[in-house]
């Protein structure tokens, strides 16, 4: 009898002691994932200290009494208790390191001191009619006097053919001495080569044949780097062709938590930076180099622009879509003069009608808005305003469920659409600030205005539209970036 009851004793302690070690390695899986999403929290550095404080010590708490109850109590109600709190705890902190680690690095790779660079496409071109290819190219070839890093572009050239350039001051007069087989060949970058045919009406690509292609990487120079919590950020979307069509400059005081958006008509005609006066339109500057747009925007309102995001427009089409489209909610009932197309100034095809309310927009039809202008008696006075709903639908949508639910995909999605020199510590520090205060920041808008007429444009002979600025409204936009950072 006693070797049956010892044996039964024997089996009990042993089970005992085997849902011990379970309690035990289940409480020290918890209290382990507890530290680890505390050190990520203040790795994040996002939250504000206290914030971070508080939060971390309710989470450590919560583990603890969880591990109490599993561990301690004899009552298996509170045992079962201890063990759901642990079991949350667990779960809740495996989730919240997969967000943070995830957030902390896509942070890491979008806001940081780096080098960023700006490439520039070069094409060689050849009428169609004379059958050229690209084993044919040696000799004059035509090239325009003002395009970006043309040395460097000629230099790279000639590493594969052996030409000797005939410079041009005049981009008609380039294309000229090619219709008229005063040269075989033309050299011409990427965004140049568009604004003719975007232009020029009486030119079409089908005449025109790319023979060769290359890409020339410039180092963009490096931002004004500040610790101030007052700051200015110059916003530029680009196009397929290089060309800037957004700008934007955004003032920031974090001490009086105001923020300030000042938007720039593409059309505006202004000073070329380093061109000795010479004026062009606003989306054509960034043909003469990756930092002309804020340069020339400097200039104009007389202050200093500390920071950049450039935007990829053409990426636009790949979020939204991802995002499963926006709402679009538009002032005016129009159709689109441009048509539902990409990577092309020839708007041929279906336009896109807009009524006047809200309406879903897909990717395509996203990007058509964003480009039009001709459709409204305010031209781009209108587009300024619509891009700037464009981008706030794009970040209602990227807060959705749906978008948190697949938040590491949303994050490299949304790595694409962007470049910046803004360094890590400005956005953190922001971000901070916007959670300890956010009831108290203020945010307005502002735009300048001007008169549309014709101009030369690109620095040639070409005539496109253009808006003359008004400089009352150039020099009230510049007191109010000023009143902000004071």
């Amino acid at each position: 009898m006693k070797s049956s009851e010892n044996k039964k004793k024997s089996f009990k302690m042993r089970l005992k002691h085997k849902a011990l070690r379970k309690r035990n390695i289940f409480s020290i899986l918890g209290f382990v994932l507890t530290i680890a999403l505390i050190i990520y929290i203040f790795m994040m550095d996002i939250l504000p200290f206290k914030l971070s404080l508080i939060l971390s010590g309710m989470i450590l708490i919560i583990n603890l009494i969880g591990i109490l109850l599993i561990n301690v109590h004899k009552k298996i109600v509170l045992k079962i208790i201890g063990g759901l709190i642990l079991f949350f705890s667990i779960v809740s902190s495996v989730i919240g390191i997969f967000y943070l680690n995830t957030t902390n690095k896509f942070i890491n790779q979008s806001f940081v001191s780096k080098d960023l660079y700006t490439k520039n496409t070069y094409y060689v071109v050849a009428k169609k009619s004379k059958n050229l290819t690209e084993a044919d190219i040696s000799g004059v070839i035509a090239t325009y006097k003002e395009t970006a890093n043309l040395s460097k572009a000629l230099e790279k050239l000639n590493a594969k053919h052996t030409v000797k350039e005939q410079q041009y001051e005049d981009l008609g007069a380039m294309f000229i001495s090619l219709n008229n087989d005063f040269n075989n060949f033309m050299f011409i970058e990427k965004a140049s080569y568009e604004i003719v045919f975007s232009i020029d009406p009486t030119l079409s690509k089908d005449d025109y044949q790319i023979l060769y292609e290359l890409d020339v990487f410039t180092k963009k120079k490096a931002s004004k780097s500040t610790n101030s919590n007052k700051f200015n950020i110059f916003i530029g979307g680009t196009d397929f062709a290089g060309l800037m069509d957004f700008n934007m400059i955004i003032s920031v005081n974090m001490d009086t938590h105001k923020v300030l958006l000042t938007s720039i008509p593409r059309d505006y005609y202004i000073e070329v930076p380093g061109k000795d006066g010479r004026k062009d339109k606003l989306s054509f500057m960034n043909a003469y180099g990756p930092n002309v747009n804020k340069e020339a925007l400097e200039k104009l309102f007389n202050i200093t622009i500390d920071y950049s995001v450039t935007i990829n427009t053409t990426s636009l089409i790949t979020v939204v879509d991802y995002l499963g489209g926006i709402e679009f909610c538009s002032d005016y009932e129009f159709t689109t003069t441009h048509a539902l197309v990409k990577d092309t100034y020839v708007d041929v095809g279906k336009k896109l009608h807009i009524i006047k309310g809200c309406q879903h927009l897909d990717g395509i039809e996203t990007l058509t808005v964003a480009r039009e202008r001709n459709a409204f008696a305010k031209r781009d006075r209108v587009r300024q305003e619509n891009c700037q709903k464009i981008l706030l639908a794009i970040f209602k949508e990227m807060i959705s469920t749906n978008t948190i639910l697949h938040y590491n995909e949303t994050l490299n999605t949304l790595g694409s659409l962007y470049e910046t020199d803004i360094p890590k510590i400005v956005i953190t520090n922001f971000a901070k600030d916007i959670l300890n205060n956010g009831n108290k920041w203020q945010f307005s808008t502002q735009s300048v205005d001007g008169v549309d007429d014709h101009d030369k444009v690109h620095l040639s002979n070409m005539i496109d539209w253009v808006m003359y600025p008004i400089n009352e409204t150039v020099n009230k936009a510049s007191d109010q970036i000023k009143e902000i950072l004071k």
